[in-house]
């Protein structure tokens, strides 16, 4: 095993793509720098933050991730990042590491795009780097079962982002960002992005642990149950097959609490209910969807490449986070640039969305022909599906023409919080210390039933939405026949969501 980890490692440098800009080092391995109590330091940015002191890392596991950065979707990156440094209206600079991309052999759990860090070259001699990097740990372990490799990737996806459209602004929503969950515009797009990349390192993976797990050939394990193991599966295999445009099944009785944690947590499996168009917009599984099946065609490494090539071009070409749906924005971007696949790229939109972007008929037809699929009913599904294609291949058409916009079927976000109503960081926390932020457009009954504290107030909300997004909260007042006192709780929650901080997610 070792010497085929050596020879992968010797081949790392001309199995980079002809085109590319080589980088001065494909990837930076550094490690903390630490104190004498075995603690890794941090030092003061120069704007006061705390950031990372790191050094060159060569520990005993240097050549085993070497010989994973030498193959797979993690080896084409450095050529992406090049293409993406080139094009890039933000500029960076890291005079002791030069180009490439760094990877910062961290203590913490988990894996986080950053920026900044000292690296140390020689003992006690640091030079400031004020460039983007992937903080992730290290083991035996997610080497050998692809950990190491999918969590690299999808954090690389990240830095991608920030590299051609700058910083991440600040977002609404509060709660715990999931494949589970609708969030918001930027959360969604930002996490669908990194998510996209993990099903197709599982398929280019050379990794024999990677690919067992990935094909469910892994040795079965209670662990598996873990709500992160059940989200990572989730990405792998459900992303794939579009699953996220469906609502998860409503979560039985209980606390408003524990029914909305249970609403945040669960797969999308009810087929009789697609997500409207607003709610696809804010999911990261139906983002990782499409952006999966737009960049991996299917055809081979040449085409995969080929398909990073262009989108590195359209989001240098959009330069910033878009005010409005990202995914509509890069849809629009894309035809700008490659006008030859306009047609292809919004159909495919189209395709994985049903059309809920588009109007709500359209969506309304599908969730039906859904419905009918679901319960075997074939004398109903076979028309009803002649009638949606028809309907579907007009849309796009309208679409190509210019008579139809991609955001026509969207209302606007409607935020409302109640900063008494407190959520965790995470699903596992028992601590809770963010304000409970909810979409009126877009949140589910369980995240207004615990938002407005009345779960028929919010069954109605949600029924009187399915007929199309709201256009204000005057709107929802009068379709959902609001009383007075239900109606200034409404307005009271959208006062009280106007005077939150910012909030920026790591």
């Amino acid at each position: 095993m070792q010497r085929s980890w050596i020879a992968c490692l010797l081949l790392a440098v001309v199995c980079l793509p002809a085109h590319a800009a080589a980088p001065k080092a494909a990837f930076h391995l550094l490690e903390p720098v630490r104190d004498k109590a075995g603690n890794a330091l941090e030092q003061k940015a120069p704007d006061g933050r705390l950031i990372p002191v790191a050094r060159p890392y060569h520990g005993k596991l240097e050549a085993g991730v070497r010989a994973v950065l030498a193959s797979g979707l993690v080896a084409k990156l450095p050529a992406i990042d090049a293409q993406a440094r080139e094009a890039s209206r933000y500029r960076v600079d890291c005079p002791a590491l030069g180009g490439g991309i760094a990877i910062y052999l961290s203590d913490e759990d988990g894996g986080f795009a950053r920026k900044d860090l000292y690296v140390e070259s020689t003992p006690g001699h640091r030079v400031l780097c004020r460039d983007y990097f992937v903080d992730i740990t290290l083991d035996d372990a997610s080497l050998e079962d692809g950990q190491f490799e999918e969590v690299l990737a999808h954090e690389y996806g990240h830095v991608l982002l920030r590299r051609l459209l700058g910083p991440i602004p600040p977002t609404p929503s509060r709660q715990a960002h999931s494949v589970f969950a609708v969030t918001d515009l930027v959360t969604a797009f930002d996490e669908g992005f990194g998510i996209q990349m993990q099903p197709l390192a599982a398929r280019l993976s050379a990794t024999p642990g990677f690919r067992a797990r990935a094909q469910g050939r892994a040795t079965p394990s209670a662990a598996d149950l873990w709500l992160s193991r059940r989200e990572t599966w989730a990405r792998e295999t459900a992303v794939p097959h579009n699953d996220f445009v469906f609502e998860p099944l409503p979560p039985g009785e209980g606390d408003a609490y524990a029914r909305w944690l249970a609403g945040e947590t669960s797969l999308p499996a009810d087929r009789c209910h697609l997500k409207s168009g607003n709610a696809m917009m804010v999911s990261e599984g139906v983002a990782a969807a499409f952006l999966y099946r737009l960049l991996d065609t299917g055809e081979g490494d040449a085409a995969v490449e080929r398909r990073y090539t262009q989108l590195v071009t359209v989001l240098a070409r959009l330069g910033q986070w878009p005010a409005q749906a990202p995914l509509v924005a890069l849809v629009r971007s894309w035809g700008e640039a490659y006008p030859q696949d306009r047609a292809d790229v919004s159909g495919l939109f189209l395709d994985v969305t049903y059309g809920a972007t588009v109007s709500t008929a359209l969506h309304d037809q599908a969730e039906r022909l859904s419905c009918e699929g679901a319960r075997g009913a074939l004398g109903k599904f076979l028309p009803a599906l002649k009638a949606y294609r028809a309907a579907l291949g007009k849309a796009a058409t309208g679409v190509a023409n210019g008579h139809l916009a991609l955001d026509a079927g969207l209302g606007p976000a409607l935020w409302l919080a109640d900063p008494a109503i407190r959520i965790p960081g995470e699903p596992w926390s028992d601590e809770r210390k963010e304000p409970l932020v909810v979409d009126l457009n877009t949140g589910g009954e369980p995240a207004l039933s615990l938002l407005l504290g009345d779960r028929q107030l919010a069954s109605k909300l949600v029924d009187a939405r399915r007929k199309g997004p709201f256009a204000s909260l005057q709107d929802a007042i009068r379709r959902a026949a609001l009383d007075a006192a239900q109606a200034t709780l409404l307005q009271h929650l959208a006062s009280s969501y106007a005077t939150l901080p910012d909030f920026v997610r790591r």
